[in-house]
């Protein structure tokens, strides 16, 4: 069993990884500290906490209130998902 998850490639375990951080943390981040340059500055609807918000959101099976935070969040967990299946199928075919 180690030799299978060893042969995945580091690129999906970091997909893998930024998929569940989201989908755990997002939705309880909402008043915490940000490292986020434009909300600090006082601006609102940065796209990039949008983004991270409705990737949280889907996550939660919200899906109208993900996609009011970001358009392209699911299009983004759609292209995620799908690179992270590509890494795996790949790392089959050559181990």
């Amino acid at each position: 069993m180690k030799s299978i998850l060893s042969a995945i490639p580091r690129e999906a375990w970091l997909w893998t990884a930024g998929l569940v951080g989201l989908a755990v943390l997002a939705p309880s981040l909402e008043n915490s500290v940000t490292l986020c340059v434009p909300t600090l500055l006082g601006f609102d609807g940065c796209w990039g906490c949008g983004l991270g918000r409705s990737i949280g959101q889907l996550a939660h099976g919200e899906v109208t209130e993900s996609f009011a935070s970001h358009p392209f969040g699911i299009p983004a967990v759609l292209v995620i998902s799908a690179r992270i299946v590509h890494l795996v199928r790949q790392s089959r075919t050559v181990s």
